[in-house]
């Protein structure tokens, strides 16, 4: 064991996944609630989704196990050698909490810095009426039928306000979620307030006016789920009676072209997790979970107290399949089109600078031997620093900068051999520096 060792710190972002419920406790519950699930839950929340489900708890009960892996960082001054340990993440965006906020500040930074164009964009939230949203919850592909439908319609209204065609962009985000944890499904949307014509001209279309767009969405929806004979003829009559369906659009939130902190808190609000941490007050002596919200004008309250079985349920009922994606890049942001971004001047004039400084390195090293590992080692660069730079944004506190010295830290190994960790850690522990929510049993301690 390495005498130099003489410190242990640990990520301050993990430090919730350990208080949404301990992770021993809540272990326990989920078993509890795996059991009763096909006869208690699965009618209201989906059959056969249990395995999915168990799949992700198992993944979030090993976030910030400091025994599955740890990464040794260390002072670069060579009379400090300050050192730390940090353990890894599950990547658990729909269930842990510290995952989920990593991904959000993550999904916001390359929305700014990689992806919207320089230009005015509005945020546009769809909803739907609570007869059609059980549909979603069954078939959880329709997302992304109903988003493509969406652009389209979108682009439509455009051609239309332009009097020509014009290529536009969106980036469009399902939410399962409402108040409460409660089945909500809604989508939202970054949109260019316009788009550009065959000569590269930009041409703005604000749609101020939703009245006629209102009107189609919900003609356009409900012939969707007519068309797939999930409604009979007779309810959708009825859907298009009312004079208030639930089928509705808002854009009322304006996204100025330089705003970046509104951009950026936009961005990390249309991914944000189902589950806040700070609308959540566990009492352990009963069992009870409390979830706090702002009031609610429909349900008038500003809370919901639910059992610890039935608050899994909730949570656990937002968890996509494995491999579905819900957001989706449209029109000028698409992948395919992102592509091609290098032909059109007038599209790289208003991109943003991440984008350009990536262009320009791959451009000074397109033609040079070996760039493919180039490439590899920035991104691996790039993939262990950001979390030290998602710490620094939440908590304005640096880990690689040493707290004694200020020297930069390095990240000298990832360690990944149980035999070789479960040394480190005892060894922290027999030197009083024992990682937080570390069970010593867990170590076969003598």
């Amino acid at each position: 064991m390495p005498a130099t060792i003489s410190a242990f710190e640990y990520s301050p972002l993990l430090e919730s996944c350990f208080s949404f419920f301990n992770p021993c406790n809540f272990y326990l519950s989920f078993l509890q609630f795996a059991e009763i699930y096909d006869t208690k839950y699965a009618k209201a929340y989906g059959r056969f989704r249990i395995e999915r489900i168990t799949e992700v708890v198992h993944n979030f009960i090993g976030c910030g196990d400091y025994t599955q892996g740890i990464a040794r960082i260390q002072c670069t001054n060579p009379d400090c050698k300050e050192e730390f340990f940090r353990p890894f993440s599950c990547k658990g965006f729909y269930l842990c909490p510290s995952c989920s906020q990593k991904r959000s500040l993550l999904f916001s930074e390359y929305m700014h810095e990689q992806l919207l164009l320089l230009l005015p964009h509005r945020q546009f939230v769809w909803t739907f009426p609570k007869m059609l949203r059980p549909f979603f919850r069954h078939d959880r592909r329709l997302f992304s039928e109903i988003s493509r439908l969406l652009f389209k319609m979108l682009t439509d209204f455009y051609n239309e306000a332009a009097g020509k065609e014009i290529e536009s962009a969106a980036v469009l985000v399902f939410q399962s979620a409402g108040d409460f944890v409660r089945f909500n499904p809604h989508y939202h949307g970054i949109v260019l307030e316009g788009g550009f014509d065959e000569q590269g001209r930009f041409i703005h279309v604000p749609l101020g006016d939703l009245s006629r767009m209102s009107e189609y969405f919900r003609r356009m929806i409900i012939k969707f789920f007519l068309q797939k004979k999930l409604i009979a003829e007779k309810f959708a009559q009825n859907l298009l009676s009312w004079r208030h369906s639930g089928i509705s659009i808002d854009n009322q939130v304006k996204i100025p072209a330089l705003w970046r902190k509104a951009r950026e808190a936009l961005s990390q609000y249309i991914a944000k997790p189902p589950v806040s941490l700070k609308k959540v007050l566990f009492e352990q002596h009963d069992g009870k979970v409390i979830y706090y919200s702002d009031y609610n004008n429909y349900f008038k309250r500003n809370m919901q107290v639910f059992t610890i079985h039935d608050f899994i349920a909730s949570v656990t009922q937002h968890i996509p399949p494995c491999g579905l994606q819900y957001i989706r890049r449209y029109g000028l942001y698409s992948s395919r089109s992102r592509g091609k971004w290098v032909d059109k001047p007038y599209v790289v004039r208003l991109a943003p600078t991440g984008w350009k400084d990536k262009l320009i390195t791959f451009t000074e090293t397109e033609n040079l031997p070996g760039d493919q590992e180039a490439d590899i080692d920035v991104a691996s660069a790039d993939s262990r620093a950001s979390w030290a730079r998602l710490i620094r944004k939440i908590y304005e506190i640096d880990p690689l900068v040493c707290k004694k010295c200020r020297s930069p830290m390095k990240v000298l190994a990832i360690i990944t051999d149980p035999g070789e960790v479960k040394n480190i850690l005892r060894h922290l522990m027999k030197t009083g520096k024992s990682p937080p929510g570390l069970d010593p049993a867990s170590l076969s301690l003598d």
